[in-house]
């Protein structure tokens, strides 16, 4: 399994409507500035682009990298606000549909809420977990299940009418408890329309929250005695604008000394 992971992440400005068919075309437009790279993930967010299953995965075969999209599903006659993830081929390795549905979701977009598990997606560098916006950050179940199911590293889709500003401070203490990596994407700025009103989306802030590099057991004792702080592991937060960026995320000490953590703190996983 690999220890570091060259990831992308794609903030775009959407257009207003979610399920504009223009906002796939845009989608893939902005894959093709991650061609050429020798990527592990590339992550969309939340409701981007809404749908377009196939093209998507064609685009992730063509990218050779695993590829987290946020689409809607429908099934039985229910829509779900679905975290799709692509492997390396463009097949479906699986959905992971939001359990925590907001009012706003309810009664104008008539999502469903999920059945509250949450899965952790095997891959060729590890598991990997998608839980979808304020299921991560809001609630610790989620989290808690995809670590204790072997996840190494959390992609957290999402958007954002509110609370944009508590996302990162939510994400650290998830990423605390279980020792992990998290990976937030979230769109631009923008105006969305929803039910024929426009509602404001506070965008940008996508992040990559990183435990440190420890290298020995000694470096471990040394960073834990001097622990006061771990706002220093956003190691990348962008601005408000569209953007691709790339970033690499490090995965050996959290394979390392996570149960260590724990042991430390007297956390009964």
């Amino acid at each position: 399994m690999k220890d570091n992971l060259r990831v992308a992440l794609v903030q775009p400005k959407p257009y207003p409507a979610f399920d504009d068919p223009r906002n796939l075309g845009h989608a893939l437009q902005l894959l093709e500035r991650c061609k050429g790279e020798p990527l592990d993930v590339v992550c969309l967010p939340e409701y981007f682009p809404y749908q377009g299953e196939r093209e998507l995965g064609q685009a992730a075969r063509q990218l050779g990298a695993y590829l987290v999209a946020g689409l809607v599903e429908e099934e039985g006659g229910k829509l779900y606000n679905t975290a799709t993830v692509f492997d390396r081929t463009g097949q479906i390795l699986g959905r992971q549909r939001k359990r925590n549905v907001g009012s706003l979701e309810r009664d104008q977009l008539g999502i469903s809420p999920g059945d509250g598990f949450f899965r952790a997606f095997a891959t060729d560098f590890g598991k990997m977990g998608v839980p979808v916006c304020i299921d991560l950050w809001g609630q610790p179940e989620a989290a808690r299940q995809l670590v204790d199911q072997g996840a190494e590293v959390l992609f957290n889709i999402s958007i954002f009418p509110i609370l944009k500003a508590h996302w990162s401070t939510g994400s650290l203490v998830r990423a605390f408890d279980n020792f992990v990596p998290v990976i937030g994407v979230n769109t631009a700025e923008f105006n969305a329309l929803i039910g024929g009103k426009r509602v404001h989306h506070h965008g940008g802030g996508s992040f990559v929250i990183q435990p440190p590099r420890l290298i020995d057991k000694d470096d471990f004792r040394r960073w834990l005695r001097s622990l006061d702080s771990i706002q220093d592991w956003i190691k990348v937060q962008l601005d408000e604008l569209e953007r691709v960026q790339l970033v690499d995320v490090h995965l050996a000490t959290v394979r390392r000394f996570r149960r260590e953590l724990w042991r430390r703190f007297g956390f009964q996983r």
